[in-house]
This record gives structure tokens, sequence and C-alpha cells, in this order.
């Protein structure tokens, strides 16, 4: 993740330092791709997963949209014990011929950019409150909570994300995300680093609060595949949120007028592209849009905002 100062920083809005201290990232030079070893998780990491599983489940059931439900009922992805990565992959492959790929963890941008680009996930086995994740971290004063956690656990991973890519628009969708990204890093227009590191970073705001931390209108005939009404204005696309108990919960209080902890804004990719993010705590925004398909056509209209050429 891009960490060093230029002189285009100024242009962007909300900026937070040092959101990213203490996170561990690997680059295409280190030993970054990791085979999840199934028959060695423990029993413990297992039941982790059940209980963050079971804990947020019926806040996704109620408030998640309808991509990541219908994904969810595709996929065998258990609430008791971690999922086991090449029994999931074959089938997003068959669906939107999107791949997954086991890393150790937090990517820098080339590489993830990289892996999109080639319609490949990145997922990692380490899970938030475990032994390993604290051996991982031992050294380092980061969130290590069952509500939430900046580092990209499996349940971040798999839980959060990989559902949407059952879906074929979100896939497409993530891909050209990931072209652009890759695009932009191989600087084929020449602009410079400053440049590049700049157009770089407004991809990555544009990314984090729309389909890590976004929000959509609620659209009523989701309900026909919930156990249980939802119950406020909203629908929840963010896999940031739905992974997280606490970000979830905060979503919900802030839409019903239980706190004002977090603003909720109308969707406005200009404004979104300049709005820096904090990984390190709840966040303080989420931007709405009125349907995934305004999203897909939104990024697909505006790409002139990610080659600023100073």
């Amino acid at each position: 993740m891009i960490k060093n100062k230029n002189k285009y920083d100024h242009l962007f809005k909300n900026v937070s330092p040092a959101s990213m201290s203490g996170i561990h990232i690997f680059g295409a030079d280190d030993d970054y791709f990791k085979p999840q070893k199934y028959n060695d998780v423990t029993n413990l990491e297992n039941r982790i997963w059940e209980d963050l599983f079971i804990n947020v489940i019926p806040l996704i059931d109620q408030y998640v949209c309808r991509e990541y439900l219908l994904g969810m009922r595709t996929l065998p992805i258990p609430k008791d014990r971690f999922p086991e990565f090449d029994a999931i992959s074959p089938l997003i492959e068959n669906s939107t011929n999107w791949q997954l790929v086991p890393v150790s963890g937090f990517l820098t941008e080339d590489l993830f950019f990289d892996l999109n680009a080639n319609r490949k996930f990145p997922v990692t086995d380490i899970i938030r409150k475990s032994p390993r994740f604290e051996e991982k971290y031992s050294s380092e004063s980061i969130h290590n909570e069952e509500g939430y956690t900046p580092e990209p656990d499996i349940f971040h991973d798999i839980q959060g994300h990989i559902p949407f890519l059952m879906n074929k628009p979100y896939a497409d969708f993530m891909h050209e995300v990931g072209i652009l990204g890759d695009n932009i890093l191989k600087d084929e227009r020449g602009l410079g680093a400053e440049l590049v590191s700049h157009n770089l970073r407004r991809l990555q705001n544009f990314a984090w609060w729309t389909y890590e931390f976004g929000l959509i209108y609620n659209n009523l005939d989701t309900n026909h595949f919930r156990r249980k009404e939802n119950d406020m204005e909203y629908e929840i696309y963010g896999s940031g949120i739905i992974s997280s108990f606490d970000e979830t919960l905060n979503v919900i209080n802030c839409a019903k007028g239980l706190s004002e902890k977090s603003k909720i804004l109308p969707y406005d990719i200009e404004e979104i592209v300049m709005t820096s993010f904090n990984y390190s705590e709840i966040q303080d925004r989420y931007y709405v849009i009125k349907s995934m398909e305004e999203l897909y056509k939104s990024f697909k209209n505006n790409q002139e905002l990610f080659w600023f050429e100073g």
C-alpha cells in the first residue's frame, strides 16, 4: 500500500496519518504464495470461525444485498469450520472465471491489482484472535478483535468478498478495476512515479468506498431472499462491513438514527476518489449507490478521474 508522500497529496481530503501502521504487507518479490494446509487447521481456529459466523450471520441475512445472499447460497462456506479453498475456487471459476489464490496476508497494490487483472482473488487462511494471528503481530499494536481487525483475514476474504464473485456483472466489474490498476502501474502514458502513485491512490479510494465499505438503497425485492425483513433504508454491499460485526452494527445504528458516529452520504465518484480512508478504525462515512448498475456504469464512464496528469 502506498505510504510515500508526494506533491499531490494536498489534493486529498479526510487524510489520516499512519493508517497502515503495523500491518505486514507482502509484495511480488516476497514469498507471498502460501497454499492452504487445510488438515493443519486447529479446533480453536475452527471455533473462532464459527463464533464470528454465528455472530454476524443474522445481520447479514437481514441487511446485505441480493448479489451476496445468492452467492452465499451456492458456495460451500460452512458456519462451523474453516472453508476449504480447493472446494470453493472451482465453483467460482466455473461461474465467472475467477480463481482463489492463497497468500500470506496483505498485498502491495501492484501485486493485488495484477492478480485481479488476471481474475485471481487473494485469500489468506489466518484468522483474527488466533495464536497464529497473535504471533504474526506480536511486535505490533493493531486491533485484533472479533468485531474488527484491519488485517484482511480468512473471514474477511472468504465470508466478505467471495460470494460476490459468483455474480457475473460484479465479477466483471472487479476485473475491470484490476485492469485499470494494473494499467496505472505500468505507466505506459509516461506520467512518472508521483502521478502513478497519486492516481493509484484515487483508485484505492474508489475501491474502499465502494466494494469494501459501500451501501446501496434498499431494494425491497431482496426481502424475498431473507429470513427477516430489512427494516432500514439501505442494504450493505461493502465486504469490509459484511465481515465486521462492529462495522455492520455501526451502519445499522447510524441508518436508524441511533448513532451519529458516521455520516451516510450520496454516491459521488468525483468526491470518493479524492477522499482518503483509515484502515485502523470504524469508518466515519459510507456512500450510498442507487443500484449496482449505477456503480458499474459510473466506473466505466469516469475513467479519466484515474488519469490525472498534474
